[in-house]
């Protein structure tokens, strides 16, 4: 389906740009080619390096201004998450996703959810706000890098917006009495303002905001508040995504969930290997079972088993996932 409709974006691609009078048509439709090539979000110098590997070499300004008009025209959507560089990603007419973005990794997992759609279109209504594009980013740690992460970490190595719980203040009787007489103490829940000026911590707690020195952030140790499950105790959970429209990495897949590849990434020998395996879009995949370390992972795939390594699960992308009921 896919294919389908990336041969109908070359003939639309075609139309509008000779319409247009567009010069070097014939590059500019290469740059395409490696574009729809490529189905993650992808930097300019990564559409370089597809032409490259097509034989096509081009300037990296060109290959710019190309993208420039492929957004124009509505093939393509320019996105920058958190300050970073530019980046693009294919643009479905009548199709709109989301995006979850991993602070440490960078990862990015597209997903749609109708319940949030339709309240925000609630909510644009009720203030006489007629809306007419939006879009939504969600900051924080996808499910790998908190799988890799220790319960209890130092304060400075927090993360911007995290909700944290005090559990360890480990420093000498002075030190301890300077953090108490700022209000700290073990067993507070604080909020991380921001990190990395200077080495400073500014922290939340309630309604005060504090400071905190690079060497007193670690001398306290603090662990994750789970906000989801007091949001569930308190009834605030509303509506949970969809499993046949949110988009999730193999690697964030529970044993016993199966669903449909839609992209394969990662390098190009990574990639052949795993199209090799039958790993390719459209698939079904089934998730069997997890190593005891959690590494490697057991799959299912057209009716064989077979064990990839986390890292490489991590470059595959799926949706329509369920849970089989038949196995465990």
């Amino acid at each position: 389906m896919m294919i389908n409709t990336h041969e109908q974006e070359k003939k639309q691609f075609m139309r509008l740009f000779r319409e247009q009078g567009l010069d070097r048509f014939d590059e500019r439709f290469q740059v395409l080619e490696a574009f729809l090539q490529l189905d993650h979000h992808v930097s300019h110098a990564e559409i370089v390096t597809q032409l490259k590997k097509n034989g096509i070499r081009l300037n990296d300004e060109f290959v710019i201004s190309s993208m420039e008009h492929l957004c124009r025209f509505g093939f393509a959507s320019k996105v920058e998450f958190d300050g970073g560089e530019p980046l693009y990603e294919h643009r479905h007419l009548g199709i709109h996703h989301d995006h979850m973005i991993c602070t440490k990794c960078g990862t990015i997992l597209e997903f749609k959810d109708e319940a949030l759609e339709k309240q925000q279109q609630k909510v644009a209504k009720e203030y006489g706000f007629h809306m007419l594009q939006h879009r939504m980013e969600i900051y924080g740690l996808c499910s790998a890098c908190m799988a890799k992460r220790q319960k209890l970490v130092l304060l400075h190595k927090a993360k911007q917006g995290e909700k944290l719980k005090v559990k360890q203040l480990e420093a000498g009787r002075q030190m301890q009495l300077r953090i108490s007489s700022m209000g700290l103490k073990i067993g507070d829940e604080l909020e991380v303002v921001s990190n990395g000026f200077g080495g400073q911590v500014v922290i939340a707690t309630g309604e005060t905001r504090l400071v905190i020195g690079s060497g007193m952030a670690q001398k306290i140790w603090v662990e994750p508040v789970d906000t989801s499950a007091d949001a569930s105790k308190n009834g605030h959970a509303d509506h949970s995504p969809d499993p046949e429209s949110i988009r999730v990495l193999l690697c964030d897949m529970r044993a016993g969930q199966e669903g449909t590849i839609v992209r394969v990434s990662g390098e190009s020998t990574l990639r052949r290997r795993l199209l090799e395996m039958g790993i390719n879009r459209g698939t079904r995949v089934y998730v069997e079972k997890y190593a005891p370390l959690k590494d490697p992972v057991e799959l299912v795939v057209k009716g064989y088993h077979i064990s990839l390594r986390v890292e490489e699960a991590a470059h595959i992308l799926l949706e329509n996932v369920t849970t089989r009921k038949d196995k465990k």
